[in-house]
């Protein structure tokens, strides 16, 4: 004669392994998947981009004598908030150096 398990007992691990499963989906509707965070470098990696596009259009002759020191007083606010954001992490500092890295782009961008 074969043994069966109860009822209770098969009912109370079907249960117990629904919750389970259950509760891992929840999570992940709770809290949805949003990507890789970003490096930490990355404003850094985005600011010697922007200077060697920068030293490019200088070479080129795309800058104009009259904007050399301009594009030099933004190239050098550039380094000192993506330093801070580099160094600091925080969002006031993120956003501080991805506005100076925007206004050193648009300023050889013509």
């Amino acid at each position: 004669m074969s043994w069966q398990a109860p009822f209770g007992a098969t009912f109370t691990r079907k249960l117990t392994g629904f919750v389970l499963v259950g509760s891992l989906l929840c999570g992940c509707v709770a809290r949805p998947f949003e990507g890789v965070p970003p490096s930490p470098n990355a404003r850094l990696y985005a600011y010697l981009i922007a200077h060697g596009m920068a030293r490019g259009a200088l070479m080129r002759g795309k800058v104009t004598p009259q904007n050399v020191q301009k594009l030099i007083s933004l190239d050098h606010d550039a380094q000192k908030a993506v330093l801070n954001a580099t160094r600091l992490q925080t969002s006031s500092e993120n956003r501080q150096a991805d506005a100076a890295i925007a206004a050193f782009l648009t300023s050889f961008d013509s």
